[in-house]
């Protein structure tokens, strides 16, 4: 039996995404959670694994035992230096963990050119499975509410209007809930799921708006999303927004321009918007000076990205 020629190089490199909120909340229903997001084209997570003559790796301690415990349990070569060369910060809401747990699981499959693995490297639960569909298919996505947090179907995918520009807005003072302090809320069943509002929107708005590049409900239906979506965290965040600084801007923006408006996952990251060429230069105008009153806060132009990651092998 001949043994596979291993690559010298895989590297995998994947998108980010802006989480837009749950389709539903609370975990006593028959299903929960779910999600809806979109792809972007900047903020990559780029992973390379290579032939060494020994284990290197420059990621964190728990993800090295992690993939130690891949190498031993599918006997193979041990002599590999995994890098991840390029990353957004994380808990800054565009998902960077997802993508870089995905890009390492993978690439080590390639490498080894495995038809199947023994283990998981990581036995991961998605409440929403926005991240998992944007690393497999890129551009808008709807996850379906799930009974069993190890699943990811997607029950829409659609390529999102790449005309459809977004603001980003960062603040990089602040960094999301993660760990347990975010497990701790979602045990918490007491909150109310608004499941029939968030799925009408869903439904009957936001996806006819994608498919028929209707802006305007876009626009409207989605910050009515995110609404009902942040009214969910008062107990961490005091308003739609963890940072008031960007809030204090987007409500500003929104005051006087059609723009869809929100928060990415737990933030800070937040985005509007505009299908305006006009919008944005002004929008920009505006940028520019409130921004510049802070050292902490930051923006960024970016579209959506309808493509999945990509792999390349030497």
């Amino acid at each position: 039996m001949m043994t596979k020629k291993l690559f010298s190089r895989v590297q995998i490199t994947t998108n980010s995404r802006l989480h837009f909120g749950f389709l539903n909340i609370n975990s006593r229903e028959n299903y929960s959670f779910g999600g809806m997001g979109l792809s972007i084209d900047k903020y990559p997570t780029i992973t390379t694994i290579s032939k060494a003559r020994e284990f290197k790796s420059n990621l964190s301690k728990a993800l090295n035992k992690k993939i130690e415990g891949f190498i031993k349990c599918n006997k193979v070569n041990k002599n590999i230096e995994i890098k991840c060369v390029e990353s957004p910060p994380s808990h800054i809401g565009l998902g960077s963990g997802t993508q870089l747990i995905l890009s390492l699981e993978e690439a080590l499959i390639k490498f080894y050119r495995l038809n199947h693995t023994k283990t998981s490297i990581f036995n991961r639960t998605y409440r929403s499975g926005v991240g998992y569909n944007s690393y497999r298919y890129g551009g808008f996505i709807v996850d379906s509410p799930k009974k069993n947090l190890s699943t990811n179907e997607a029950i829409f995918k659609y390529k999102f209007p790449k005309d459809w520009k977004i603001i980003l807005l960062f603040d990089n003072k602040i960094r999301g809930t993660h760990g347990d302090k975010e497990n701790k809320f979602f045990l918490d069943d007491s909150k109310s799921s608004l499941r029939k509002k968030l799925s009408d929107l869903t439904l009957n708005e936001i996806i006819p708006s994608v498919i028929y590049k209707d802006f305007d409900i876009f626009a409207k239906s989605l910050t009515q999303f995110q609404k009902i979506n942040s009214s969910f965290y008062t107990s961490i965040q005091k308003s739609s927004y963890l940072s008031k600084h960007i809030g204090g801007i987007i409500k500003g923006v929104s005051s006087t321009f059609n723009v869809a408006a929100g928060q990415s996952s737990w933030g800070p990251t937040s985005y509007m918007f505009t299908n305006s060429r006009n919008d944005l230069k002004e929008i920009i105008s505006i940028l520019d000076k409130e921004i510049s009153m802070y050292n902490n806060l930051s923006y960024d132009i970016v579209s959506a990205k309808n493509n999945s990651r990509k792999l390349s092998f030497s």
